[in-house]
């Protein structure tokens, strides 16, 4: 039987793959623990905070979740009080989501500092200068060639688009956002 060889190009994407996949389990471990909920639960605060208000449908697409799982996701904050929805009278097609107060100040003093600190070790703590800027340099590719580029999807309300390559979160322009 001939055993397979695999290519330089599928030992980089599962090399890939499967590092992130290690990275994202170590820090959602970390931010479970820390701050009591999980890696993806912060990362939708973290993006409804970045928007002011986000429709559902691009929550789940930002989050790479399904329509129904978004909604049982925000369902969760809301339970927690950390999220509202609403929808303007005008289109009740649309149905935004919006951090509260306290989903505010969760972010502000606990996921987001909890968040940052993951990233920090888990993943840029064994890479060098080098290695991060050629990460940065061939993520924005791979999300320009898939349609999937739009650099405010990186960027705090209010910031321009020039402020928007790589804070110490590695996601936004402005410092202590994450």
């Amino acid at each position: 039987m001939d055993r397979f060889e695999p290519s330089d190009e599928l030992l980089a994407w599962l090399y890939m793959q499967q590092g992130v996949d290690a990275v994202r389990v170590a820090m959602g471990e970390r931010v479970e623990a820390v701050a009591g909920c999980s890696l993806l639960e912060h990362e939708a605060l973290y993006r409804i905070d970045m928007a002011g208000r986000l429709p559902m449908s691009e929550l789940s697409e930002l989050l790479a979740v399904s329509p129904s799982g978004t909604t049982r996701l925000v369902e969760r904050l809301v339970r927690r009080g950390w999220v509202e929805r609403s929808q303007p009278p005008d289109n009740r097609r649309v149905v935004f989501a919006l951090l509260t107060d306290a989903g505010r100040e969760v972010l502000r003093a606990t996921t987001a500092p909890t968040y940052r600190a993951a990233v920090a070790e888990e993943f840029a703590g064994t890479l060098s200068g080098r290695d991060i800027a050629d990460l940065k340099r061939i993520g924005q590719k791979l999300l320009q060639a898939h349609g999937k580029w739009d650099a405010r999807r990186f960027a705090p309300r209010g910031s321009a688009p020039g402020d928007l390559v790589g804070g110490e979160d590695g996601l936004s322009g402005e410092a202590g956002r994450a």
